[in-house]
């Protein structure tokens, strides 16, 4: 028997993960994407193959909480290339049978065969996943050499793919002049124009002239619905952590007849994190409640349970403001992990590294949910989760540490340097919940580059927090914090609660004075491009603004956050940086401290 190093890659990644409308979509697409990865990991490991990624020991079931990555990485002892081919072969087909197997329960399931396209459906169920496979044989040189080798072909490979014609054919009804999916605009509409009803696009979360292709289908209806959060209920979770039992037990009652309607649904998912209202949580927002008694219109029974769900919600939104409508979505990866696995010359060094991070992915949907939030997808160093605003900051934290913690003991038996350890780069986008959560996961990636800092000088790489704020309005502001930079990390949470309300002491810094001190720098911006004392202009002008703020209760700022913004402000001129910097750090920090709509103003 000869040994292989034998690498696969699914996808696509983009179509499952990055093609999303609502959270659901984006939650399912990262589903499909591990459900695929798992059967063809699962394949190989029934084939007689010893998995590297995911570890040995992962639990491959359809439908397990363990998350798999778009790359199967495995070590075959078979007797030529062509048993290697063979094998790969499965698993290739083991991941297109599971995604068939997702997509067909998920039309199955809609119970309306009448408003889909049978002949496009054909066509695209069998045409979705996209497989590559690259094998090299361990030499002399070793498991190390083989598996880089592995990997070059399998890059080489994708780089030089075959592109098939598409499916669809004048001749053929399977697609010619039809719209495109409204997820990516990639391949047809499957829905049969005329035929589908109000339960259909209720069922599929369909909104105006919404199309789906086959993947779409499976994403609205794949998976079960206990494993789905909707980023509306998250976003809402600390407003709803503010409401007394009785009032959360009157807007149950009144939010149950809205399933049966399909107007709402249940949620039931992350361990009843949000048990206290389980449901999706849209229509607590005005907005949406309104959005939805105009769809309603002509529609009796609908009417009346929204007009109830309204009259219920009145005296509540009186009493307790209304929730805030922005929520954040958490993108994370491990930095320097290639190093790590290169420091891996053979197979049981890089089972344990692929072992501890199983560990560590395990962990994070506890961790998350500790946060009222929800893990949509946690695999290896790769992390992807919904937040609530006010607990986001924290739980990247959190998740920062325990990251650099789970590698530290097997990164420093491969002789890991102290300086090239480890570390977790996350990045968080912030964005309103009628955004489309393809744009907010677009928006996140961003966030996680700007923590990556790959243009900054290669001190200051890696190792950092990444915020992206994109307000409704259109206007975005960003920041980058490193995790070593304790001061910094610091004053930002300092920042975050003294913006947050406190019941009879209202906030301890005005919402203006962000927005103030950012005027200040343009006024003064001419004073920057020379020595330190020329950088006491926006400085002095800086103070000036201080000493004349005030709190809500017209009082003097508090003199400790005085000094710490004064502080903060030299710390950023040693760093090359400016008020500018400070002015969007307390603008961020400002959403981050929101819990109601209130809290935000007009904003």
């Amino acid at each position: 028997m000869i040994e292989y190093v034998l690498i696969l890659s699914l996808g696509p990644v983009q179509g499952f993960i990055a093609a999303a409308r609502r959270s659901r979509d984006l939650w399912s697409g990262s589903w499909l994407l591990s459900e695929i990865s798992k059967a063809a990991a699962r394949a190989l490991h029934e084939g007689g193959a010893s998995l590297i990624f995911p570890a040995p020991d992962s639990d491959l079931r359809p439908g397990s909480e363990f998350s798999v990555g778009n790359k199967v990485q495995a070590v075959v002892a078979l007797a030529d290339e062509s048993e290697v081919r063979q094998l790969a072969e499965t698993a290739k087909e083991a991941a297109r049978r599971r995604f068939r197997n997702i997509a067909e329960t998920a039309r199955d399931g809609l119970k309306a065969e009448e408003a889909l396209r049978p002949g496009v459906w054909s066509a695209q169920i069998d045409d979705y996943v996209e497989t590559f496979a690259a094998w090299a044989r361990i030499n002399q040189a070793g498991y190390g050499e083989a598996a880089e080798r592995a990997a070059d072909a399998l890059a080489a490979r994708k780089a030089t793919r075959d592109f098939r014609p598409s499916a669809a054919s004048a001749e053929d009804e399977a697609g010619f002049g039809l719209p495109k999916s409204s997820l990516d605009g990639a391949r047809e509409t499957v829905l049969r124009e005329g035929r589908i009803g109000d339960r259909v696009r209720r069922k599929l979360g369909l909104s105006g002239s919404e199309q789906l292709d086959c993947a779409g289908i499976a994403k609205r209806l794949g998976g079960t619905i206990d494993q789905f959060t909707p980023f509306s209920r998250i976003a809402a979770q600390p407003w709803v952590a503010t409401l007394p039992p009785e009032v959360l037990q009157a807007l149950g009652a009144a939010y149950e007849p809205l399933v049966a309607l399909d107007l709402a649904t249940r949620v039931r998912g992350n361990a009843g994190c949000y048990s206290s209202l389980p449901y999706d949580g849209q229509l607590v927002y005005r907005f949406r409640l309104d959005a939805a008694l105009r769809d309603a219109i002509g529609d009796r029974e609908a009417t009346a349970v929204l007009e109830s769900l309204r009259d219920c919600l009145k005296p509540v939104w009186k009493k307790y403001g209304e929730p805030c409508p922005y929520g954040a979505i958490l993108l994370a990866d491990g930095d320097r992990m290639g190093k790590l696995l290169g420091e891996a010359n053979d197979k049981e060094h890089h089972i344990r590294i692929t072992t501890t991070l199983s560990a560590f992915a395990g962990s994070v949907r506890e961790r998350v949910r500790e946060f009222h939030g929800h893990a949509i997808y946690a695999g290896g160093d790769d992390v992807l989760a919904f937040l609530p605003l006010e607990r986001a900051f924290a739980c990247a934290k959190a998740l920062q540490i325990a990251f650099a913690e789970a590698l530290q003991e097997v990164a420093g038996d491969l002789g890991v340097s102290q300086e090239a350890m480890p570390t977790l780069s996350v990045g968080l986008a912030i964005g309103h919940l009628m955004e489309p959560l393809g744009t907010l996961r677009t928006l996140a990636t961003q966030a996680e580059k700007k923590a990556k800092g790959d243009e900054l000088a290669e001190c200051r790489k890696r190792n950092a927090l990444g915020i992206a704020l994109r307000v409704r309005s259109g206007s975005e502001t960003s920041v980058r914090l490193r995790w070593d930079d304790a001061a910094a990390l610091a004053d930002f949470a300092c920042w975050q609660e003294a913006y947050r309300y406190q019941p009879g002491g209202g906030r301890k810094l005005p919402s203006r004075l962000a927005y103030d001190a950012r005027q200040v720098h343009r006024r003064t911006a001419f004073a920057l491009t020379g020595d330190s004392p020329e950088r006491g202009i926006p400085a002095a002008e800086f103070a000036r603004l201080l000493d004349r703020a005030r709190r809500e209760d017209g009082g003097r700022l508090d003199p400790e956050i005085v000094a710490r913004l004064e502080g903060r402000l030299e710390a950023l001129y040693r760093d090359d940086l400016d008020l500018a910097t400070l002015a969007d750090e307390l603008i961020v920090a400002r959403w981050l401290a929101a819990r109601t709509a209130g809290d935000l103003g007009g904003d």
